[in-house]
């Protein structure tokens, strides 16, 4: 019974829109898309959905081993591939991606910002864990402004677009527990919203995509997610895909605007809510 209870609700609240492969092949024919976090997950499924126009895939991410398994099983199809194996937790990922490029004389015409870095741990179990807020501000935020802003010569030059992978919590009350998460996704939410409209006159787009849970191997060490309703990957890649094809400024569920507005009248019993239930598991 609950399983057909999850998947009703992945119909109702976790679907992104159907794209035809030929609006695809339309929209990125000819074109040079860079994706982080490529080797799993959102990030892959977004490649191998675009594999099949002729396009050229600048796939970014820390495993070489799989880069490569996937640049092998793509290039079977119309894509031509090229790889960066990177870790955005370093603070010169950026201007490492960046010298790759330049040296291989790649220029961007799009720039997916899918790779993240969740954790969910107590404050009070990070006291002594400085990585917990150095890894996710790194790959959340501070790694994609880098790129963002050594880019955008040659996005400008080409009327680029850019598009950030987001969460809906960004929009939502801050959950405990999420802290450096929820500070490093909103951090790069609002810097990109401050130069939305400085791109916009120069005609380079940017976009937001807001998306629900997402059944990633991201998710799998919060075991509660287990038996929780989430989008699957391919619909995840669909919204992102139609977002660039659509030149919107922002993709979100359907229903998020109803719980923000939730969210935003019950902060306070919101609050006192998770005072509780933290106080119990004491």
């Amino acid at each position: 019974m609950q399983t057909k209870i999850t998947k009703l609700a992945e119909f109702l609240f976790f679907q992104g829109p159907r794209i035809a492969q030929s609006k695809i092949d339309q929209h990125f024919q000819k074109k040079t898309i860079l994706i982080t976090g490529a080797s799993f997950g959102i990030g892959e499924a977004c490649a191998k959905r675009l594999a099949h126009t002729e396009c050229t895939l600048v796939l970014v991410a820390r495993s070489t081993d799989k880069l490569l398994q996937l640049k092998n099983e793509l290039e079977l199809n119309q894509c031509q591939v090229k790889i960066i194996t990177t870790d955005l937790y370093q603070l010169d990922a950026a201007e490492n991606i960046f010298q790759h490029l330049q040296v291989q004389d790649i220029q961007v015409d799009i720039l997916i910002h899918n790779a993240g870095k969740s954790i969910q741990r107590s404050i009070w179990k990070s006291l002594n864990r400085a990585q917990d807020i150095d890894r996710s501000v790194a790959i959340n935020f501070i790694n994609p402004a880098h790129l963002t802003r050594l880019l955008l010569p040659e996005l400008k030059q080409q009327s680029g677009q850019i598009l950030v992978v987001s969460t809906i919590n960004a929009k939502l009350f801050a959950p405990p527990l999420w802290s450096s998460y929820q500070a490093s996704k909103v951090a790069m939410q609002q810097w990109i919203l401050a130069i939305q409209p400085e791109l916009a006159i120069h005609q380079v787009d940017t976009c937001l995509v807001y998306l629900p849970l997402v059944r990633t191997r991201m998710i799998l060490p919060t075991k509660h997610y287990d038996h929780m309703p989430a989008m699957q990957v391919q619909s995840a890649a669909n919204a992102i895909l139609d977002s660039l094809m659509g030149h919107k400024r922002q993709w979100q569920p359907w229903w998020l605007i109803l719980a923000q507005i939730v969210s935003g009248l019950l902060s306070t019993p919101i609050y006192y809510f998770y005072c509780y239930m933290l106080g119990r598991k004491k």
